[in-house]
């Protein structure tokens, strides 16, 4: 059975994520990856672990780890929103659209995308919240503990659809 928008079935998706992980690298947080999603209060929340070689290719968020990488996405609640759950080898991250995001890394780090060009050497650790469009009236309220991703709490008002 193909899976949704890719042309690939499962059996697919497990070859290309054996062989990243025999390689020791991934792609947008499948390969040498593992991921958790989290029902949160009003959110999904996705934390992942990359291990090798991780490449991130969305614009707002392209860049490329060698070593560690440890990401919390906060993911609206939407029908193609990933399932609570694990997944042994990393989950695709590619297409969400999360509200907030916190990465931490350890050993070299590459940012080239809209909001950092840059290159950092040994641990940090930073946070992103999405952006709104310049004529967007919202209040939002976001109570974000990294460490117990099951205590996040995610609010937006008015409480317009975050699918898109």
């Amino acid at each position: 059975m193909a899976m949704p928008g890719t042309g690939r079935g499962r059996g697919g998706h497990f070859c290309i994520a054996a062989m990243m992980v025999l390689s020791a690298c991934s792609v947008d947080g499948l390969g040498a990856a593992s991921s958790e999603v989290f029902q949160a209060d009003g959110a999904r929340v996705v934390r992942s672990e990359t291990y090798g070689i991780a490449v991130r290719t969305a614009a707002d968020d392209a860049g490329i780890t060698l070593g560690w990488s440890w990401t919390l996405a906060l993911i609206p609640v939407c029908p193609d929103a990933p399932r609570p759950g694990t997944y042994r080898f990393g989950l695709a991250t590619s297409g969400l659209r999360p509200i907030a995001t916190v990465r931490r890394t350890g050993g070299v780090a590459i940012e080239i995308n809209r909001r950092a060009i840059g290159v950092m050497l040994g641990f940090s650790e930073d946070g992103l919240l999405s952006r709104l469009p310049a004529d967007a009236s919202v209040v939002r309220s976001l109570v974000l503990t990294p460490d117990e991703p099951s205590r996040i709490e995610f609010r937006q008002f008015p409480e317009t659809s975050l699918c898109s």
